[in-house]
């Protein structure tokens, strides 16, 4: 009678094991919240570039971003971009204007890449001093949200 008393004591031990595990088993971290969107520079859709949503004072949350092709973009890894509040910053490369008349040869202090020396373009105002700033509400939906960006 012991033993039987033993043996539900251990299967309700695992019992509760095995849900306490399943409970902790959802999406860890914040909350996210899928955004997508267009990206134009002079009104003409980036070509390709990046996207990426930095987390300002206050969120505490990792960065998000995802690339833009054809000016367009969508933001859904790991759930998508953390709720709070974020800076955005958005670049894109190009071939450097003056090498693309050059063709393979370099000046000798220029490291050969495997291709042209390329380009930020994008001004700085948009990534390296971006003044661009998005708020993730919780409980949203999908947002759009689209940039069209100027010099």
């Amino acid at each position: 009678m012991q033993h039987e008393t033993s043996y539900g004591r251990l299967l309700l031990c695992c019992v509760y094991i095995v849900a306490a595990t399943l409970v902790g088993c959802g999406r860890e971290g914040p909350e996210r919240v899928i955004v997508g969107g267009t990206v134009t520079y002079h009104g003409e859709p980036l070509p390709s570039g990046r996207i990426t949503f930095l987390p300002t004072k206050g969120t505490k949350a990792p960065l998000s971003g995802a690339e833009i092709i054809d000016g367009k973009y969508t933001v859904d890894g790991k759930g998508g971009v953390p709720v709070g509040t974020h800076k955005v910053k958005i670049t894109a490369q190009r071939v450097d204007p003056k090498f693309a008349e050059r063709g393979d040869s370099l000046p000798s202090n220029y490291q050969d890449v495997g291709g042209p020396p390329m380009q930020q373009y994008i001004p700085e105002k948009y990534n390296a001093r971006s003044e661009l700033e998005i708020t993730i509400p919780p409980g949203a939906g999908e947002i759009t949200e689209s940039f069209d960006l100027l010099d």
